[in-house]
């Protein structure tokens, strides 16, 4: 079965599993106290699980010289979406532009991309997805933190800028490429359980982003012409130009794909977050967030159709 179709199947999935979470929210199953406490059981147990047991693989240099280009070929494509989101100066307000800018740079990777690279590639999908991850992370600690601070505010201390590389989910990457690197096992029953954890993953991440979209307003973003053009930049532009960029460059298929659907992935729900914890445009960072995470099922599986007819 070609990549697009299994996409395909995987994001219905997905969205079935958006929909509970969407439905759960509505009928007050689930609130937001405990949508936040899904929200920090996926990314301080959960992921870094998923991350750990990607690293269990047996090592292979051919594997591994990819793993690191990969960190290369992250920092270009994030590079490509910085550019991309100076397109939102286009009729943009002084009060809106930096939540937008944000929304277009920065994209769901760990939410949205994991569970679909899990799907199309298996362990090694996830494996080389740990490189966009860690230049993420990165990326969102210094440039966007530069996006959505207030000029006025006062220097972020370094302390603030070091926090996000002391996660469980940047220490689980560092942990991991230690034993991976170094050829060591984690002992069987430690081993089984951090594999039964990080099985959770994709129905949790999908339930959380199913209730984030249900408190986003979603039919007031619908209402607003200029959440398409933002949508339009950041599911179509980024991930097109990524694709042409990477059309030049010979590599590894998998590698090319796993970091082409991680910057296609939609908009990050750190957007929310920085946009609350900067006085930024929260309602607008939301409406974005639901709006290309719902056009998602149209725009992945084509870029990744467009990307199978270049590539073959």
């Amino acid at each position: 079965m070609e990549y697009s179709q299994i996409l395909i199947n995987q994001i219905f999935i997905m969205f079935l599993l958006i929909g509970t979470g969407f439905f759960l929210y509505q009928k007050k199953i689930i609130d937001e106290v405990g949508n936040t406490q899904m929200t920090n059981l996926i990314l301080y147990v959960i992921m870094p699980c998923l991350i750990l047991d990607t690293y269990q693989m047996e090592y292979d240099p051919y594997k591994a010289k990819t793993l690191l280009f990969g960190f290369l070929i992250s920092v270009l494509s994030m590079f490509i979406s910085i550019l991309v989101s100076f397109l939102v100066k286009i009729k943009s307000t002084e009060k809106t532009l930096p939540t937008e800018q944000f929304c277009v740079i920065f994209t769901n990777c760990g939410f949205m991309a994991i569970p679909l690279l899990d799907a199309l590639f298996g362990q090694i999908g996830v494996f080389y997805c740990n490189a966009y991850l860690t230049v993420f992370n990165f990326v969102v600690w210094t440039y966007g933190l530069f996006l959505m601070k207030p000029k006025d505010e006062k220097k972020v201390s370094w302390k603030l800028r070091l926090k996000p590389f002391l996660t469980p989910t940047m220490l689980s990457i560092f942990l991991g490429l230690l034993l991976y690197f170094g050829r060591i096992s984690i002992p069987r029953p430690l081993g089984q359980a951090i594999r039964f954890l990080s099985s959770m993953n994709t129905p949790l991440a999908m339930v959380v982003s199913g209730v984030y979209i249900a408190r986003s307003h979603l039919l007031s973003a619908l209402k607003m012409p200029r959440i398409y053009y933002i949508v339009f930049l950041k599911s179509i532009i980024v991930p097109a130009a990524v694709l042409f960029i990477f059309y030049l460059f010979p590599m590894d298929e998998t590698l090319r794909l796993t970091i082409l659907i991680a910057s296609a992935c939609p908009t990050a729900s750190n957007a929310m977050l920085f946009a609350n914890r900067f006085k930024r445009d929260v309602n607008n960072a939301s409406h974005i967030f639901a709006i290309t995470t719902i056009f998602s099922i149209i725009s992945l599986p084509l870029v990744i159709l467009v990307a199978q007819q270049l590539f073959s």
